[in-house]
């Protein structure tokens, strides 16, 4: 069983129009698509993983009609939901995917206000499910009224109960997050690539800042950085490696980092050789962005993709 932890989900509006112009009125044609979906980073792996078998449990905060439909997209597809209510309503998240050149605007809201009340209840509550799970995923950001030290609090408890932990939320948390020393960290650097003060962009950075933290976290197995489709690195004690899709096409840049986790975490339950379950991961990844919608449609393409993955290893 796996908990997913998704402190500021969102209902996510996705458009995917022919083109897309500023300051103008545009009327959607039959040709293009509008959809609503359950969204935040956490919820976005949760819901690979019960594509892909796995029982998942998932939490957090919602609230209002927008969280009630959150719980209700979930529950399709056979997760089970434990999120604390709140009085404000779960944020809803726009998306605008222009194919003529190939842009994604995006549009997040900042979420709900929560409660000092509603954390504690939450935190109550997350202690019970970590009795029923293996593994803890827990990834986006946080809403307002939620400091970044619950990150350490939340990953010390299931470190307690000898849970594998899996973080991937923005850079600045991230040495308070190495405090606790999580099974596996992946920073979200799509929108800001500075880490511990410094600019952090290319495999050789990478490598050498995954490095740094596995060195320090003596209980982190692997630093992960998937925001580089083209090469994304993979940080472990002993080895580095590195990820190149082949002929890559990239249609859709939504939700490829939690594909990637989900994938990830599927393969580690099931694979021993770590070069096994990383192509299996970066497979899942690929499938996601050559695919219009957010989801993994078809997670039998996922093995079909195998092997477009080269995988190169640097030794330490």
């Amino acid at each position: 069983m796996i908990l997913t932890v998704t402190l500021n989900p969102a209902i996510d509006k996705i458009l995917i129009l022919d083109s897309f112009n500023m300051h103008k009125l545009h009327r959607l044609n039959p040709d293009e698509k509008s959809y609503v979906v359950a969204g935040g980073k956490g919820i976005n792996i949760a819901q690979t993983l019960s594509k892909l078998g796995n029982k998942v449990i998932a939490t957090g905060f919602a609230g209002g009609h927008s969280g009630h439909l959150l719980c209700d997209a979930m529950r399709q597809l056979g997760i089970t939901t434990s999120f604390v209510f709140t009085n404000d309503s779960t944020r809803t998240n726009i998306s605008i995917l222009a194919l003529n050149n190939e842009t994604l605007t995006q549009i997040n809201d900042f979420g709900q206000d929560i409660p000092e009340e509603d954390i504690r209840f939450f935190i109550e509550n997350y202690e019970k499910l970590l009795t029923r799970v293996e593994y803890v995923v827990i990834a986006g950001s946080l809403p307002l009224g939620v400091s970044p030290e619950i990150y350490p609090e939340l990953i010390s408890m299931a470190n307690k109960q000898n849970k594998k932990v899996v973080v991937h939320t923005v850079p600045q948390h991230m040495e308070i997050i190495m405090e606790e020393q999580p099974f596996l960290i992946s920073p979200d650097m799509r929108s800001n690539h500075e880490l511990f003060g410094k600019t952090i962009d290319g495999v050789e950075q990478f490598l050498e800042t995954g490095k740094s933290i596995v060195d320090k976290c003596r209980n982190t197995e692997f630093v992960i950085f998937t925001h580089r489709l083209e090469n994304v690195v993979a940080v472990t004690k002993k080895k580095g490696y590195v990820m190149r899709p082949k002929e890559l096409r990239i249609v859709n840049m939504l939700g490829y980092g939690d594909s990637y986790l989900a994938g990830f975490i599927h393969a580690f339950k099931e694979k021993n050789d770590y070069k096994d379950i990383l192509k299996y991961a970066s497979a899942a990844g690929l499938t996601n962005v050559e695919d219009l919608y957010k989801e993994i449609k078809d997670v039998n393409t996922i093995d079909k993709n195998l092997t477009r993955i080269n995988i190169e290893e640097i030794n330490f």
